[in-house]
């Protein structure tokens, strides 16, 4: 009996086009390949040849995938994303059953709630998990694109995502923090923070409107003496005694049982949310909705 012979796509063709799509242009998908951009373009009109049909519009100096590139570029997706399993599955000697799972996550967030959050997974026999940091946009495209499962933000999707699902975890709350020699604090809470120092969150981060928003509320100006988007300098600043933060209370209970800190206040009225989001026709949906339903409020 005759075995049939395939004549199957070139698959680094397949990764130049799958690169290109992402980027957005032949030029910057060349200097990320570290290729010249004419022999780039040479390599995606190999892949229409043995098509037979074109996979982009040009659109000025843009490309813009048609309706066969989108066909194109989701089976490319799913062919890379499995190829990196299978990679994982070999290097590691990872038993078959091993459920892949992608968290995308953005820098603003807490480590501390990301840790929550992923940490179980890892302990999980029965999933594999990685985590990717990268903006709020970059991780949305990639989980439509299904090169991720699940996205953690501080902020629900926009509406316009119609084939993603937003899951509200649990909230956390709001507290001042500060060495022991801001104790006095306490007494006359929050007025006692006007014009006092203090390291903020960025306004990246969700949590910095509603502190703002706070503040003003309750007439509070305090001296503002840096901001920055992780948590852990925020709270290293309060520890060593240069000021007060305002952060989530899971991000500083270990120091203020240690007695590094004390807890000056909470911020009532306020919480530290973050969203869960996922794709909604998902092949993975069984195992994320076991993830998510633990965090679930």
């Amino acid at each position: 009996m005759e075995t049939a012979m395939y004549k199957l796509p070139n698959f680094n063709h397949l990764y130049y086009f799958w690169t290109i799509a992402n980027e957005g242009s032949i030029k910057k998908a060349s200097q990320k390949l570290n290729l010249t951009q004419p022999g780039l373009s040479s390599q995606l009109r190999a892949l229409e040849t043995r098509f037979e049909k074109k996979l982009f519009e040009r659109k000025t100096r843009k490309l813009i995938l048609n309706d066969t590139g989108k066909i194109v570029l989701d089976f490319c997706s799913r062919i890379f994303n499995l190829t990196d399993e299978m990679d994982l599955a070999v290097k590691q000697k990872l038993p078959q059953k091993k459920t892949f799972v992608r968290v995308g996550v953005l820098p603003s967030l807490s480590s501390t709630n990301i840790h929550e959050f992923v940490l179980p997974l890892w302990k999980d026999k029965t999933i594999s998990v990685s985590v990717i940091e990268s903006s709020l946009d970059e991780l949305i495209y990639q989980l439509n694109n299904k090169n991720l499962e699940i996205v953690l933000s501080d902020k629900s999707i926009e509406r316009r995502h119609k084939k993603l699902v937003s899951h509200r975890l649990q909230p956390r709350k709001i507290v001042a923090v500060g060495s022991r020699k801001f104790m006095g604090l306490r007494k006359g809470f929050p007025q006692s923070l006007d014009d006092i120092p203090m390291i903020q969150l960025t306004q990246h981060s969700q949590i910095r409107i509603e502190i703002d928003r706070y503040l003003y509320e309750y007439n509070i100006t305090p001296q503002i003496v840096g901001e920055a988007d992780d948590v852990t300098l925020l709270r290293v600043g309060a520890e060593k005694g240069f000021c007060v933060s305002i952060l989530p209370l899971n991000t500083v209970n270990e120091s203020i049982s240690k007695g590094n800190l004390i807890k000056l206040g909470e911020l009532k009225g306020i919480q530290s949310d973050m969203w869960a989001m996922v794709r909604a026709d998902s092949p993975r949906m069984t195992t994320i909705d076991k993830v998510i339903k633990k965090f679930i409020s």
